[in-house]
């Protein structure tokens, strides 16, 4: 129980329990779309998972993500959450619960499927089923209603099967109690800070240390890959203005998006009062369809050297716009919101166009006008650089090795105050705060040591290592604690009990669809394609 508690620290562990309740289906099941077509990027247990159905779970995951985070969806945050093994994850797990699940014969009737589509909001009008909603909302997303029945069983099947894992899981008081102590249990602690730039002074080198550094962290000082681009925007507001926007589009738009139009107090304005602003709405999101139509029709032609990047442009009427020079670590901010844009354009040959590429102002063509090539400059070139970095690394060093040593002699024994007074560092305490969450100041904040200080008691004062933090190094002593109180957790047992009931269910499903995918690789029964690292 601890290992699991230690495992989601104290700070963020409600946090990380709720992503887990929101997200957990998503990224264990994914989206549940599509039908076997193409060819194989994976298979479980000969069952067929192919590249179009890969592709429309990654565009389902960018669009969740899309909603998520907005206009602050930026390409470090993308490569971060690593859509592409995910979207794999999510198909592989689906079809393993999916197999499991007729195993276990577990069953789901016509009527639950149809009693689960009734009771969708996204499908009602005054808080009834609405046909035409559902039939709209259907055609939009390009499914018949057969096939988001047949999605809908399936999700209903994963979910009995979820249930089915989850039942076995039971929480103890014990674990409650060490829960709530975990949580409200506050320490004091003591640190000791060195800072590397006191070393500085301390560090001897000669030319041709710098020379050895330059050729061990050459990719440190490379200049990178710079490209120029040649790009054609196809904008959303170019082509709004001629959508045709009808009162029916209208007025579903305003009741699937009633909340939308709610007043400060309550109740919500009516149709009249919003129309324009829906009709604005509605003709830029046809405005962006009929963008990505024409970006995609125009790649086509290019791609099939039907016609070249300029003619292309010329055709729609559209400027081709010509970018500056940059790296890969220097995105243009008007391109910073496209997913996987530097993933997509530094790959590009010469005259080779891009996918359509999209944000939520329009799609975009790209391909190469220039390239300058990454190079190493020499050492005299860089030498304040390269001498600087050089200081800072072993100043760093020194003041790690100078802090063990301190750690050292205070796990033998030594007093705290002596060898401070001694090497002439200056002190500090915490004041009480909860162990696990960060650090109050005038300490400095640390993921790592914020976690460490969990283990520490009267008997174990001192962690086994010393802490790097901003350019410097802190040894930390536990002082004293306080006991949380008892009757206090009393009134909150019942809500802890259910949070932590959540989270052992969460854990114990990762766990099963973790162990069975081990189990089918280990078989030979789970295969991935080698072209999936090339995607």
């Amino acid at each position: 129980m601890l290992d699991l508690m230690r495992k989601h620290a104290r700070n963020w562990l409600m946090k990380v329990l709720l992503g887990i309740i929101i997200l957990v289906f998503i990224f264990y099941f994914g989206s549940l779309r599509g039908n076997k077509k193409a060819e194989t990027l994976a298979s479980v247990d000969r069952e067929i998972i192919t590249y179009a159905d890969f592709h429309r779970e990654y565009e389902s995951l960018v669009d969740l993500y899309r909603q998520i985070y907005g206009a602050s969806l930026s390409e470090d945050i993308l490569k971060k959450l690593n859509l592409k093994q995910q979207a794999l994850d999510n198909l592989i797990n689906q079809t393993i619960a999916l197999q499991e699940a007729q195993k276990l014969k577990i069953q789901v009737s016509d009527e639950e499927v149809q009693a689960a589509i009734i009771a969708y909001p996204a499908f009602q009008r005054s808080g009834s089923f609405n046909r035409q909603i559902y039939e709209r909302m259907l055609r939009l997303n390009k499914l018949t209603p057969e096939d988001f029945e047949a999605l809908q069983k399936k999700m209903m099947l994963i979910k009995k099967l979820e249930a089915l894992i989850q039942d076995a899981v039971k929480v103890s008081d014990q674990e409650l109690r060490d829960v709530y102590r975990f949580q409200n249990e506050k320490i004091n602690v003591a640190l000791m800070q060195l800072q590397a730039k006191d070393f500085r002074a301390k560090v001897a080198f000669s030319q041709k240390d710098l020379e050895t550094f330059l050729k061990e962290n050459e990719n440190r000082f490379r200049i990178p890959e710079k490209i120029q681009l040649k790009y054609i925007s196809f904008l959303g507001k170019d082509f709004a203005s001629s959508s045709k926007i009808s009162d029916v589009d209208v007025a579903d738009y305003y009741h699937t998006h009633k909340d939308k139009f709610s007043k400060t107090g309550g109740g919500a304005y009516s149709l009249s009062e919003v129309r324009d602003k829906i009709i604005t709405e509605l003709k830029q999101i046809s405005g962006m369809h009929t963008a990505c139509e024409k970006a995609k029709e125009a790649h086509d032609k290019i791609y099939q050297q039907e016609e070249d990047f300029d003619s292309s442009a010329a055709r729609n009427g559209l400027k081709i716009n010509l970018t500056d020079f940059f790296s890969a670590s220097e995105i243009p901010p008007a391109f910073k919101q496209i997913p996987e844009f530097s993933a997509s354009v530094f790959d590009l040959q010469k005259t080779e166009v891009s996918k359509v590429l999209s944000d939520e102002k329009g799609c975009y063509l790209f391909t190469i006008a220039a390239k300058k090539p990454s190079y190493l400059p020499a050492l005299k070139e860089i030498e304040a650089d390269v001498t600087n970095a050089y200081l800072e690394k072993e100043s760093l060093r020194l003041c790690k090795v100078e802090s063990e040593d301190i750690l050292k002699r205070l796990r033998r024994g030594e007093l705290w105050e002596k060898i401070a007074a001694k090497r002439g560092i200056k002190t500090m305490e915490t004041g009480f705060f909860l162990p696990g969450a960060e650090i109050p100041k005038p300490a400095p904040l640390s993921r790592d040591l914020s976690e460490a200080l969990l283990g520490l008691s009267e008997k174990n004062p001192y962690p086994d290592r010393v802490f790097n933090i901003d350019k410097s190094y802190v040894i930390v002593k536990f002082k004293e604690r306080i006991m949380p109180d008892n009757q206090d957790f009393e009134v909150k047992k019942d809500a802890i009990k259910k949070a932590l009931l959540r989270m052992k269910q969460a854990e114990m499903l990762h766990a099963w669809i973790e162990g069975s995918k081990e189990k089918l690789r280990k078989e030979g029964r789970l295969k991935v394609s080698d072209e999936f690292k090339n995607l």
